[in-house]
């Protein structure tokens, strides 16, 4: 069973469903609010004080009284999904440190405080020089003892993800889109994506149902 320590946690992945909200956007609201708990049954004028933006006061109006926080857990409980805040002590460290740190992370899999990542990107067309030397390097610095992180993608993503499974090594997907089954991006990985969450982690900032919107991936890089 997956455990949310953190009793605001539902708040978070409650305030995510309502879109729009940003890392900005939640820095206000914990800036202006005792909790996001207190921020959730808050007056519509209260976020305007908080510094929300018209368009998602009117996300908050609009949405709100269609979405149960508890039930929303429930939903990623079922579906093996964990919620990692920014404000738990398991939040990764060096992405805490950047300007604008996403406000959760949505996981399946498990982050080791051991991990060591190295990122390997590339295109989604293979040349075949890339096809040829993308699983050596890749073999190399897992064997090392280094975590390979990608974005799941066709071409290069995929070969780097499937080497580190080859090796018997740990692998991160990052993605611009849900984690949740449906959501995976391309489609035909979703079964390497059940294999990493397995000898890994597949990761986003984005709550579950979030489709592959071209805007997502700009901000998942």
């Amino acid at each position: 069973m997956t455990e949310f320590v953190n009793p605001q946690t539902k708040y978070y992945n409650a305030f995510n469903l309502i879109g729009g909200i940003g890392p900005i956007g939640f820095k206000k609201l914990l800036t202006y609010f005792n909790s996001l708990e207190d921020a959730w049954s808050a007056e519509f004028n209260e976020f305007k004080q908080a510094g929300l933006t018209e368009f998602v006061i009117e996300q908050i109006r609009k949405k709100r009284h269609k979405i149960n926080p508890d039930w929303e857990m429930e939903k990623l409980d079922k579906q093996g999904i964990n919620l990692i805040t920014v404000q738990d002590k398991d939040y990764p460290r060096l992405l805490k440190e950047i300007y604008n740190p996403p406000a959760a992370l949505y996981i399946r899999g498990h982050f080791q405080s051991a991990d060591k990542c190295f990122g390997i990107v590339g295109t989604r067309k293979l040349s075949a020089y890339g096809n040829q030397i993308t699983p050596l390097i890749t073999a190399d610095l897992a064997k090392s003892g280094l975590t390979i992180v990608s974005g799941l993608a066709k071409g290069i993503d995929t070969i780097a993800h499937e080497t580190a499974l080859k090796t018997n090594n740990r692998t991160i997907a990052v993605l611009g889109s849900g984690i949740d089954r449906t959501s995976i991006y391309p489609f035909e990985n979703q079964g390497l994506a059940e294999k990493i969450s397995q000898n890994g982690a597949v990761i986003s900032e984005f709550p579950v149902g979030t489709q592959p919107l071209a805007q997502n991936f700009p901000q998942r890089n």
